[in-house]
């Protein structure tokens, strides 16, 4: 049922008043009426009463209805203003109406009276309309811009019959060529395509003419100072009655951030299943060479790299190999490298062993002050080199060689120096002869400090939720404990663990989105929601002890299925996923966000409360009241 229509009337007799409202009731309006007769009830009524409609009368005592006009225009000019009076002369009229009234009814005529309401009403109606979808247009091409600049599309089409290429403004700034400096041909077009893609887009594009079809690729642009970028070309020609190609259409998207964030999870997720494989071989190791050559076959292997070489320093100075796999060419020429008394000044395993420091070279064919070229001709453009150091002894240096340049970022280093360290423990292990279960408590320390490089290397992307997965871990253990009739020590273990890293999918998405201080776009914000199927390709070929790939694909479900991103519903959704989900809304809602101020505890247990049984697990959800309120658990700093 819709709400009355609130009439205010501004009239001195009561009658007159009666008279009006008579008027309109037999016209079939309903309405609740407020008459006021001054200035301070009539500026009190605007406020309070909030009308939809004011009847006023021209002459009132100390006051009148020009002045009553001019308040009702600067409070609420959205009211109609109808002047309902005894006389009023056609200037006077045609004044009010300029001032912004929308009628004048003589009290001797009131026969008009209904239908100059319902017009006002309904022109009213119109305005409010009006502007609601103007605000709704401007809001549509606010978000169409902003998705256009977003999405860095250009477009372009191909004249075939003139050899003639029209380039987008956007298409343009992608290729970052001068409008003026460009030829604007197909082949001039190729020209700023990479050397190595430009037979495969070429290729690409008269196949599409040949077998009359579209096509869809991804290739390289090559800029004039060297750095590289990745688009998404898509072209759709036109073709005549006989045939013959017209014109070609097409679109071109910078895909560069995208392609570098999936180059990122691919190399993180191959240097995870290279530690992952790595600390199986620390547990199943008979022997120090078999575990050494275990450990460089699967960094070859697994991690892709072409060489892996363990050496210690002999007492003459040159490097000695306990193990190596890989290149033989590669193996062999540093080997010859490693008996050269001149190399050994500048070599990188010397460097490791005698400062025990890492080291890195990542250029290696810019590297002047030592001659890398015969390394370099065989394919070699990166080296890591990182002492293996237990308890203050040197057991030797592991070194790896890449193909890629800039192979070994600080995130790649980090991961790396936690492997020549565990390498290092399970060699000294191997030495002093430890029982079994020394190995298995190793493996486990091992897939925990992987779980803490994995969170650490996300919170350096994002220093806004750096802390946030310890306080959801914190709060997420509280809960369990609580619920220890529920899940067993192993369950509570892999919990803890899983919420360690339960946003680790968060590194594809870029750093400027996750530390965004206004509201999200839409775009934006289904980034931010691919985060849980990004954690899931991230961990899922990791031999966790724990179902980890699972809770953190299912930590954003719900009950109710209103979660994402598989929609699973009440049991469908395992428990410590649902932990998890209740323990990540806490503390997100009580913290502090790039694009809003902490809501407070009190806000956030009152969400629970709220969704206990409809979205949240009732045991998890009540579990979590008592833990915060009735235990008094304060989320970590």
């Amino acid at each position: 049922m819709s709400e009355a229509l609130r009439l205010l009337l501004l009239e001195d007799s009561p009658t007159d008043a009666e008279l009006n409202e008579r008027t309109l009731r037999r016209a079939g309006l309903e309405f609740t009426a407020l008459r006021v007769e001054t200035m301070a009830a009539f500026t009190a009524a605007l406020d309070e009463f909030k009308p939809d409609l004011i009847l006023a009368d021209y002459h009132l005592p100390g006051f009148d209805g020009i002045a009553a006009l001019a308040i009702a225009q600067k409070t609420a000019p959205e009211i109609p203003f109808i002047f309902v009076t005894g006389a009023m002369g056609e200037g006077r009229a045609v004044e009010t109406i300029k001032q912004g009234a929308i009628d004048y009814i003589l009290k001797d005529r009131l026969g008009r009276l209904p239908a100059a309401v319902q017009r006002a009403l309904e022109e009213k109606a119109l305005r409010a309309q009006k502007r609601e979808d103007e605000a709704a247009l401007r809001r549509s091409e606010a978000s169409l811009n902003e998705a256009q600049h977003l999405a860095q599309i250009g477009s372009w089409e191909l004249d075939l019959a003139h050899d003639r290429l029209l380039w987008s403004a956007e298409t343009y700034r992608i290729f970052e060529i001068d409008p003026a400096a460009f030829g604007a041909t197909y082949a001039d077009f190729l020209d700023a395509i990479h050397p190595d893609d430009r037979d495969f887009v070429d290729h690409a594009y008269t196949s599409s003419l040949s077998d009359n079809q579209p096509y869809d690729i991804v290739h390289r642009l090559l800029l004039p100072d060297g750095r590289v970028k990745y688009v998404n070309e898509r072209c759709n020609t036109q073709f005549d009655a006989a045939g013959q190609p017209l014109r070609s259409l097409g679109t071109v998207q910078d895909i560069t951030k995208r392609q570098a964030a999936e180059n990122e999870i691919k190399h993180l997720n191959r240097t995870l299943r290279t530690i992952s494989s790595c600390n199986q071989n620390l547990v199943h190791a008979r022997s120090e060479a078999d575990l050494l050559q275990a450990i460089c076959r699967d960094i070859v292997e697994v991690g892709g790299y072409i060489l892996a070489w363990v050496a210690v320093e002999a007492p003459a100075g040159m490097n000695t190999p306990l193990a190596w796999y890989g290149n033989q060419a590669v193996h062999q020429t540093h080997a010859k490298l490693d008996n050269d008394p001149k190399h050994l000044r500048h070599c990188l395993v010397s460097a490791a062993l005698s400062s025990r420091r890492t080291q890195v070279c990542n250029q290696l064919n810019t590297t002047p002050e030592c001659d890398f070229s015969e390394l370099s001709e065989l394919g070699v453009q990166s080296i890591l080199s990182m002492p293996l150091l237990n308890d203050g002894q040197l057991h030797g240096a592991l070194t790896i060689f890449s193909t890629q340049p800039n192979t070994f970022d600080t995130a790649e280093v980090t991961l790396m120096e936690e492997l020549a360290a565990d390498l290092a423990y399970g060699l000294a292990a191997l030495r002093m002869s430890k029982e079994r279960d020394l190995y298995l408590r190793h493996f486990e320390q091992a897939m925990q400090s992987t779980v803490k490089v994995m969170a650490r290397t996300l919170e350096m992307r994002d220093p806004y939720t750096a802390g946030h997965q310890q306080r959801v871990t914190a709060l997420a253990l509280a809960i369990a404990k609580e619920m220890a009739l529920d899940l067993d020590p192993t369950q509570i273990e892999g919990l803890k663990f899983g919420g360690m890293i339960h946003d680790i999918g968060k590194i594809s998405v870029p750093a400027e989105i996750l530390s965004k201080p206004g509201k999200l776009t839409a775009i934006e914000f289904q980034l931010i929601q691919q985060h849980p199927e990004t954690g899931h390709q991230i961990v899922a070929d990791i031999d966790f002890p724990w179902p980890m790939a699972q809770m953190i694909v299912q930590h954003h479900e719900r009950l109710d299925g209103s979660g994402y991103p598989a929609g699973l519903k009440g049991e469908e959704i395992m428990l410590e996923a649902r932990i998890l989900a209740v323990a990540d809304v806490v503390e997100a809602m009580s913290s502090h966000r790039p694009y809003r101020a902490s809501l407070g505890m009190e806000a956030a247990l009152a969400e629970i409360e709220r969704g206990s049984g409809l979205q949240y697990d009732a045991a998890v959800a009540a579990a979590c009241l008592k833990v915060v309120r009735g235990n008094g658990m304060r989320l970590p700093e």
